[in-house]
């Protein structure tokens, strides 16, 4: 049996690269740690092999994937999308970035960008990370024993409508709806300051939902909805009573410790099964 080339992780913030980091070890695939400067989590790397690079050093990213024999490469994590000035591009990124026009693009187009730009420069493959651990992604169905009742599947259905229309615009991946009301949409800041803004904003009687699906047009290789245990705590803290993710399209990371909390807390979790889903 062949064995699955090293693998480069390009971490963001965030669990997920933790997780994926763990896949890895228990498939026994080889791996390199990039750590995004103001990006990852101070203490992402422990005892993983790792380099910490800021946004724009396209140059030594380069000569990484080519000392360490790194052959295919994952993006993960949340990545703040920064501004020209603190990227600070080296020859290399002010190169690739004169080429895509990094403030003409959404995020989305932006992503698709940077990805071409390290398999045309780095002569490396950026896959997804379903690729590398597909049990991560949300499976279909009602996840808890909580069930969603009619008035929350309105609302679910009332969301999927929203971030349909919003996610053609490459506008954000989550929304809160209670009662038919939408209390929130995600933009910039993320479903953590989302879900702390609705707090404030929640109407008496049942509880909203977190509604986070795929942008119609996302490539499936990064970006995708994430949640897990930190997710179902900002919920509770929001006065929510439930998460619907798309299935086969969003990661449920940390997925015991991520159910069990919803269980705990009464909180029902939903993988949606959508027309749109590859």
């Amino acid at each position: 049996m062949i064995a699955a080339p090293k693998l480069g992780i390009i971490a963001g913030g965030g669990n997920a690269p933790r997780q994926l980091m763990a896949a890895c070890r228990r498939l026994g695939r080889d791996f390199f740690l990039i750590c995004l400067e103001g990006q990852a989590d101070t203490d992402l790397p422990q005892d993983a092999p790792h380099v910490w690079m800021p946004l724009g050093a396209g140059e030594k990213l380069k000569k990484l994937f080519a000392e360490q024999a790194i052959v295919e490469v994952v993006m993960i994590g949340r990545v703040r999308r920064p501004s020209l000035t603190e990227i600070k591009p080296d020859w290399l990124a002010l190169k690739v970035l004169t080429k895509i026009g990094i403030n003409s693009l959404g995020d989305d187009g932006l992503l698709r960008a940077i990805s071409k730009s390290f398999e045309d420069e780095g002569n490396v493959r950026v896959v997804g990370v379903q690729d590398v651990f597909t049990d991560l992604l949300a499976p279909a169905g009602v996840l808890t024993e909580v069930q969603p009742d009619d008035e929350a599947a309105k609302d679910i259905q009332r969301g999927i409508e929203i971030m349909r229309t919003l996610g053609g615009l490459d506008v954000g991946q989550a929304v809160v709806v209670q009662q038919g009301i939408v209390l929130g949409i995600e933009a910039i800041e993320g479903t953590d300051a989302l879900l702390a803004r609705c707090a404030g904003l929640r109407r008496e009687g049942p509880g909203g939902v977190l509604i986070k699906i795929a942008k119609p047009q996302q490539d499936n290789r990064f970006d995708l909805p994430t949640i897990g245990p930190d997710t179902v705590a900002a919920v509770v803290r929001a006065g929510l009573r439930g998460i619907a993710i798309q299935a086969g399209r969003s990661l449920l990371v940390e997925r015991e410790a991520t159910l069990a909390a919803a269980q705990s807390a009464g909180v029902f979790i939903v993988g949606l099964s959508l027309d749109d889903a590859p």
